[in-house]
């Protein structure tokens, strides 16, 4: 039995059952106890948890998708160490993997894959965005629910883009069946890499066969390199040239002429979703050209020989005693096999002559009556009593026009019509002006009016399936895209006007389109430094998650010591960050005398119980007066401050307490400090943190008028603090 089934890790996660074997990780079955829901826990394996590369890459995918949070991406909740036991706890996803979709079906309809790729490529252009590069994009690490939605996941050798590639190890090989050009022969990767891979997944969805195959993964990668792709409609015929076209220019072997980002691949495959016919005009001309020539050539190769094996039949001459002469054999006929050089071989027939002369009587004959009609229908003069004018009939009421004229029989058909009212003519059968029989029946065409429709429900329909069903009713559409939290992307969130709703035909429906749920970035906060009920509330307060993980530490005891990700980094909401604190266990005596003895009046915010209460000034001549003066602390600051006033040009605290001030309450605003005193005076205004104290401002107070002025204000030395902190 496995050692690790029945473990619960952290209190909270117990381990059920494996589910799944990896290279270097094992992925378990699981329960969130505390959440009471199904987990999926990623564990490195304990032959790999002391090797520096794999334990590199195990924290870079939590690294990686912890930035991440997309309805196409599998979810992170947590990551911890526990007894040299390294994990990840996932979103448990109930379905298969996309290789076992396409060993079952062989070959995928064009739907469905473009309705897989669509997913993929928008769960690439957030980690795009985010600048993460995937770098092993392959089916077997795309997961694929009963609903038809994608998860893509398995970020283990993922790369920041911003970092830089300065070793071996950096280059890291993804699949070979599915790995870019530059990434087969070590070079840089970036966002194209991934591009390329989706190309090779589309090929293989569509014709069932993989682009690149050979006997060791060296001759795959050299072929990824050099070789060009057979097109995919040799495997599948019937595939819509468009397609093709959108796979083999995300499989161009120079990144640069390939797609450039995966919004650029999604807008080509939307377009060609709603016309089969379009093309893209990404086709290589000289393979083209050159694939051209050898075709020619195979051709006119196979016509000579064909033409060589036929042998001209000589005519046999009647005998003088025949009389009747026996009838002509019917003509016998030599088609080529190639249908671009169709070619027919007619032997001589004597029957043709006749054959064409009775066909020349027969046109002859149809000429002549089609030509009565014809004058019959446009006759202008009357030709006897009984010949009537033809009024122009179209825009009457038909009712109107039978009563006006009561001489000639109209009979009407119906149709909808959004111009004219109902009852209206449309059309006549008889031009104004030509002459008819008095009593000919005379067809016209009567408006039915415009046609009401309702519109359909298409909520959760394809978007393809959503605009064939208005059409269907004769109503236009435009697309519109929104997020939703119900609804799964690319399905149809609701119509404008709604389902059912009693419209005339032709009217123009908005169709909203699921983005997936909301992904609202938020800035995560630097707390290192900080105590932990004031790390846990800035966390907080940016709509992000906070697990709290206690190491041992010489830091004071709640103290934070490092977080998982940096400060001022930009991440979906609700992501989960991982603060790690101080449990005191090697906590020390820090010694700060020269401040509790220099500056009796100094709080430090981090050390409780060292608070001094400063000793009152004297007071002046004209007694004491309270007034307040707004501070402004910048929007960027992100630490805790102490605020002191001192006279101008002396190290004399004025006579008040110092100011303790949290970057998390009053970053972009302006703090009130309360002094007293009484005249005029000016007062130089530091900030502090820990041992560094800078000047950042010079203020006039008069006291007497309750006014005050500030010069050589500088917010850089908030920066300067800041910046002091993290290194």
């Amino acid at each position: 039995m496995d050692r690790y089934i029945g473990l619960k890790l952290d209190g909270r996660y117990e381990i059920t059952e494996m589910i799944g074997m990896g290279g270097m990780a094992n992925v378990y079955k699981g329960r969130d106890i505390m959440e009471n829901r199904t987990v999926a826990v990623k564990i490195l394996k304990s032959e790999y948890s002391e090797n520096e590369e794999f334990v590199r890459r195990f924290r870079n995918e939590s690294k990686a998708i912890a930035v991440l949070s997309h309805p196409n991406i599998v979810k992170i909740y947590d990551v911890g160490y526990e007894n040299s036991m390294q994990y990840i706890v996932m979103e448990y996803i109930d379905g298969i993997t996309l290789k076992e979709y396409i060993e079952q079906q062989k070959v995928l309809k064009w739907r469905d894959c473009v309705h897989f790729t669509i997913q993929i490529l928008r769960a690439l252009q957030l980690a795009h965005d985010r600048g993460i590069v995937h770098r092993d994009i392959k089916p077997q690490n795309v997961m694929l629910l009963s609903d038809g939605s994608i998860k893509v996941m398995d970020f283990g050798i993922a790369r920041f883009s911003r970092e830089v590639e300065n070793n071996a190890s950096e280059k890291t090989m993804g699949s070979v069946h599915y790995v870019s050009p530059e990434q087969a022969a070590g070079a840089r990767t970036d966002e194209r890499s991934d591009i390329y891979s989706v190309g090779v997944m589309m090929y293989e969805m569509l014709t069932g066969v993989k682009p690149f195959n050979g006997d060791k993964p060296i001759e795959i990668a050299l072929k990824h390199m050099h070789d060009a792709p057979v097109p995919p409609t040799k495997y599948a015929p019937s595939l819509y040239p468009g397609l093709e076209e959108i796979i083999l220019h995300a499989m161009e072997k120079d990144p640069s002429k390939r797609y450039q980002s995966a919004s650029g691949m999604i807008r080509d495959i939307e377009a060609f979703k709603l016309d089969q016919s379009i093309t893209f005009g990404y086709t290589d001309r000289r393979s083209e050209r050159r694939s051209e020539s050898e075709s020619g050539s195979a051709a006119k190769e196979k016509l000579a020989s064909k033409l060589s094996a036929i042998k001209p039949k000589k005519e046999k001459k009647p005998k003088k005693k025949d009389i009747i002469p026996e009838p002509e054999p019917e003509a016998e006929y030599y088609e080529d096999d190639d249908d671009d050089d169709d070619e027919i071989i007619v032997k001589h027939n004597y029957a043709l002559p006749i054959l064409a002369g009775v066909t020349c009587t027969v046109i002859i004959v149809a000429t002549l009556f089609v030509a009565n009609v014809i004058l019959g229908a446009f006759k202008t003069t009357a030709s006897s009593i009984n010949d009537y004018e033809m009024p122009n009939l179209i825009g009457m009421n038909f009712y109107d026009a039978r009563a006006k004229y009561p001489d000639i029989q109209l009979v009407a058909s119906e149709e909808y019509n959004n111009q004219y009212e109902s009852g209206t003519i449309i059309n006549q059968e008889k031009a104004e002006g030509r002459f008819v029989k008095i009593g000919d029946a005379i067809k016209v065409t009567v408006s039915k009016g415009t046609r009401i429709v309702k519109i359909p429900d298409v909520k959760n329909y394809y978007v393809s399936s959503a605009i064939k069903a208005l059409e269907d009713y004769g109503l236009r559409y435009v697309l519109v895209e929104q997020e939703s939290e119900e609804i799964a992307s690319g399905l149809v969130v609701q119509t404008d006007p709604g389902a059912n709703s009693d419209v005339e035909e032709g009217t123009e429906v908005r169709i909203f389109v699921s983005l997936g749920p909301m992904t609202e970035d938020t800035t995560v906060p630097y707390v290192v430094g900080n105590d932990l009920v004031t790390a846990k509330n800035a966390i907080s307060d940016a709509h992000l998650l906070v697990k709290v993980q206690y190491e041992a530490s010489a830091e004071v005891r709640d103290t934070v010591i490092s977080q998982n990700i940096d400060g001022g980094s930009s991440v979906a909401r609700d992501t989960m960050i991982t603060i790690y604190v101080s449990d005191g266990s090697g906590e020390v005596e820090t010694p700060e005398e020269e401040y509790t003895e220099d500056y009796p009046w100094y709080t430090d915010p981090n050390i409780p119980d060292n608070t001094f209460e400063p000793e009152p000034p004297a007071p002046e001549v004209g007694g004491e007066r309270t007034m307040t003066i707004l501070v402004d602390i910048p929007a960027d600051a992100v630490n805790n401050y102490v605020l002191t006033f001192n006279y101008s040009g002396t190290d004399e605290k004025f006579g008040t307490d110092s100011f303790s001030v949290s970057a998390s309450s009053w970053a972009g605003s302006s703090y009130p400090a309360t002094l007293t005193g009484s005249g005029t005076v000016t007062l130089d205004a530091y900030v502090r943190y820990g041992s560094l104290k800078l000047s950042f401002a010079t203020y006039t107070v008069n006291f007497d008028e309750g006014t005050y002025s500030v010069d050589d204000y500088q917010s850089s030395k908030f920066r300067t603090i800041d910046t002091f902190v993290m290194w």
